[in-house]
């Protein structure tokens, strides 16, 4: 975010997916490996190391090869991204004229998304400033 007025807003195009360490269920609410993707969370399950999600996440580029099999060639490209794009757009403009406009400054943001079962995407939450540490071998090898 380079300015909130008029509202400019660049969009890193590469992400990563999260998993549960556990299938998704709602029999049990207090099981954290259900119900929380977070890294710090995950990383201390007993099958922490499953071949098909190292370390609970997949690249960009893994889910979209998922996503192309399943649904069809460009289903990232043309369903999923625009999503995130116009959920991102929305969101920033429902606080434009909250937050003080510094012109000649910039800000982060971290955007959290679910996706569901008929590919629609989900807003979880944003966060400003987000932790920038790799925190897992993948984002290390993502953003090298």
């Amino acid at each position: 975010m380079t300015d909130w007025n008029p509202l400019t807003i660049w969009f890193y195009e590469e992400c990563y997916v999260r998993f549960s360490a556990e299938e998704y269920g709602t029999e049990n609410l207090e099981n954290r490996f259900v119900h929380l993707t977070n890294n710090s969370i995950g990383k201390y399950h007993e099958n922490q190391d499953c071949p098909t999600f190292e370390q609970n996440m997949w690249r960009m580029e893994v889910f979209a090869q998922y996503l192309e099999q399943q649904f069809g060639a460009g289903t990232f490209e043309t369903k999923i991204k625009p999503q995130m794009k116009q959920i991102v757009i929305w969101a920033l403009e429902c606080v434009q004229d909250m937050v003080e406009n510094r012109k000649g400054s910039h800000e982060f943001y971290g955007v959290d998304f679910m996706i569901d079962e008929d590919l629609n995407v989900w807003l979880i939450e944003i966060n400003s400033s987000p932790d920038m540490e790799y925190s897992t071998v993948l984002r290390s090898f993502i953003e090298n």
